[in-house]
């Protein structure tokens, strides 16, 4: 049956009713008049038509009354229940509605007056709960684009850092450089630039996205090949000159389908922070195996150390973007684990599934 039926069918039935009572009422206070007229004989100077009159005032003044708060009061309920609405508030009191649990029944679930109204509080109901899971959705969604906009804006600065360093190499007076030196040099900056480039339309596209903000293209690449290229363009990086880096891999390659753009970000943010956080000197590995079915990717170095869960805090604190590549290495279905190294120093340790 229509819920608008429904509601309808309820409102005639309260109505008949009212007015059924009402007009009991009126008979036994007109019995009772009867009664009294004839057993005591001052109420005979009160007449049957002025009884009636003063009956029907009094009576209808309270069922009026009575019909106006039973068939108002839920509706004034709901007024309120969507003036909280508008201003955010989206969970609704319905323990003011509801019975409880053991005189609940199938037919009936709502205390009486709202009763009368029960599809359009289940509706509302219904709406407030999605309204609700919209906004936890929002809000969850706008804090993930202000990670990934911090990350990006993290990672523009490690392209700045290779412009001005091999700017400052160009223009340094104390240095003759051979056109093929130089050639090289425009050649790094000239590719940190595309990088940039490729960055922003990554920043744009990010606040396009809804449920997903992190765009992955997944590629059949050779991982073996990529993580050396990775290790071998940070240690190229002006500020590694006094920083030493070692790759290993048990493994000569490795197809595997990855996003190497998203992998690139988050292996450049690891071995960065690893030069950030140690003095010169430093020695930073990368080894590489595989087992059980996942590539496992060791990043260590020997440097001061840290507790893991401060280098966590403090790198998302200090916008290093640890949280954001950590979110990049899961969009890849793998994990993190931030850990002492083995003697000193810090140890990550990342897995990827070699089928995502």
């Amino acid at each position: 049956m229509n819920s608008l039926v429904k509601i309808s069918f309820r409102f005639m039935k309260v109505t008949l009713c009212f007015v059924l009572a009402y007009v009991l009422c009126f008979v036994i206070c007109t019995i009772i008049y009867i009664f009294i007229k004839s057993t005591f004989a001052a109420s005979q100077n009160i007449s049957i038509d002025l009884f009636w009159t003063g009956l029907g005032i009094v009576q209808s003044t309270v069922f009026i009354a009575a019909y106006g708060w039973y068939i108002g009061k839920p509706l004034i309920y709901m007024i309120k229940w969507i003036g909280n609405i508008s201003t955010g508030e989206f969970q609704a009191p319905l323990s003011e509605l509801e019975l409880p649990e053991r005189k609940k029944n199938r037919e009936n679930s709502y205390k009486l007056p709202y009763q009368l109204y029960k599809e359009l509080f289940e509706q509302m109901n219904i709406l407030s709960a999605q309204l609700r899971r919209n906004e936890e959705e929002r809000v969850e969604i706008e804090k993930r684009k202000q990670q990934w906009v911090a990350g990006v804006s993290h990672d523009l600065k490690t392209p700045l850092t290779y412009i001005e360093g091999y700017a400052a190499m160009l223009t340094a007076q104390e240095y003759d450089w051979s056109d093929e030196e130089r050639r090289g040099f425009s050649i790094c900056i000239s590719e940190k630039v595309t990088e940039m480039k490729q960055l922003i339309q990554d920043l744009n596209a990010s606040m396009q996205f809804k449920e997903n903000p992190l765009p992955i293209q997944l590629k059949e690449e050779d991982i073996i090949e990529f993580l050396r290229n990775a290790v071998i363009d940070i240690a190229n990086h002006p500020s590694a000159e006094q920083y030493e880096f070692s790759f290993t891999s048990m493994e000569a390659a490795c197809i595997m389908l990855f996003d190497s753009k998203l992998l690139g970000r988050a292996l450049q943010n690891f071995l960065i922070n690893a030069i950030i956080h140690n003095p010169p000197g430093t020695h930073i590995s990368m080894a590489v195996n595989k087992a059980n079915d996942k590539l496992h990717i060791f990043i260590e170095d020997d440097g001061i150390g840290i507790i893991p869960n401060e280098f966590m805090q403090a790198s998302h604190s200090k916008g290093h973007g640890i949280p954001i590549a950590k979110s990049f290495i899961e969009a890849h279905n793998g994990t993190l684990h931030i850990l002492p190294g083995s003697k000193t120093g810090t140890r990550l340790e990342i897995s990827l599934p070699l089928n995502i």
